[in-house]
Formats: structure tokens, sequence, C-alpha cells
């Protein structure tokens, strides 16, 4: 049995949904008594309700849980050694492989990154199917594509889908490639969406 005192009826109003009734009454001394259960000083039912099972609130949804389990640690690695926000190589990720570390386009590309194998040798890699080290490869990959086209990120996303190349062929704009033009508004929205979970 629970009792208050008549100060901790404000309380009653934002029960947590345990106490399916509240009973009141008249102490001996003239307060008054709320209580879970009637008893001699609290014997007129105030308040009847039905017993509501209260649930958990869910945690918010963040950045990192939206990155499947075990990448979340190569992405953070890549973030810090190439200085390069960890929503944009996600952003590259989920769009290039949607996650699938053995995917494998029409072209050759290998990985979660996609890396070309030339690009890949170019940029360190052994192995482009190990996810560590495709990320990595990947993220250096677009380090060098950040500072070679003075932090443009639309011009980085182009050239990291069509090539440095195709891009400075372009007119330092981003070329008129059907692929490419679908692939660079992808990316930004899958990195903005990101940052507004970070």
């Amino acid at each position: 049995m629970k009792r208050w005192c008549w100060a901790g009826l404000l309380c009653v109003a934002g029960i947590s949904h345990s106490f399916a009734q509240v009973y009141t009454g008249l102490s001996d001394s003239g307060s008054v008594v709320l209580s879970s259960s009637p008893d001699e000083a609290a014997d007129t039912l105030l308040i009847e309700a039905e017993r509501v099972a209260v649930l958990p609130l869910a945690a918010p949804a963040t950045f990192a849980s939206t990155v499947p389990a075990g990448y979340w640690p190569f992405i953070q690695e890549a973030s810090q050694a190439y200085q390069l926000p960890s929503e944009l190589i996600h952003a590259v990720i989920l769009v290039e492989s949607n996650y699938n570390p053995r995917a494998r386009s029409a072209k050759g590309a290998q990985g979660l990154m996609q890396l070309m194998p030339a690009t890949a040798k170019r940029f360190g890699s052994a192995d482009s199917w190990d996810p560590r080290q495709n990320i990595l490869t990947g993220s250096k990959y677009l380090r060098w594509l950040m500072d070679y086209f003075g932090n443009d990120m639309e011009l980085t996303i182009a050239a990291y889908n069509a090539g440095e190349g195709a891009v400075m062929q372009a007119g330092r704009k981003i070329p008129r490639f059907a692929e490419t033009e679908k692939y660079v508004p992808k990316v930004l929205t899958a990195y903005r969406r990101a940052k507004r979970l970070t």
C-alpha cells in the first residue's frame, strides 16, 4: 500500500500508470490521505483506471546506430586518419555497395567502397575484399580528391564516381554522365541524413 499527503496530489496526475486506483479519506488529524488501496483512513475511491503497461521509450536513433555492426570502428578509424567526416564515408559506402563487402560491379569495382583494382593499388590496398582495408583505402582516395578539388564536396563525390580526369575534362564540373549526375545527389542525400542524426 502507498500513501501520499494532499500536497502529493499533483504527483498523482503524473501517475506512471502502475496504480490502477487511488483512494482518498481523512486521517485522525484531519489531513487528506491518498492511497493505492483502500484502508480505514482512505476508503473512498477517487480515481479508477485500468492498469496500463508502460513501455520503455525507444532510444533515439543515432548516426552510429544506422551503421551495420562491425563497420563503425573502421569508419571512425578512417575518419580520424584522413580527417574526413564519418558521415561522408558512410554515405559513399551506402550508395556504392549498401554495406555489402562482397559487392562487385560490372566494371570490376570491389568491396564496400567499390574500389577499382588500379585505384586500390594506387592508394596502397593489398586486399580490396578486406572491409577495413577497403574503407581505409577508399577514404584515403576521398581525402586525396578533397585536397585536389579544394574541399569541394560535390566535385569530390563526382570524381570518386567518374574519376578526377573526367571532372577536370568537364571544366571542374560534374561530368555529364547519367550515372554520375544521379550518384552525386544520392551520396549528398545520404550524407545530410547522417548529419541530422549526429
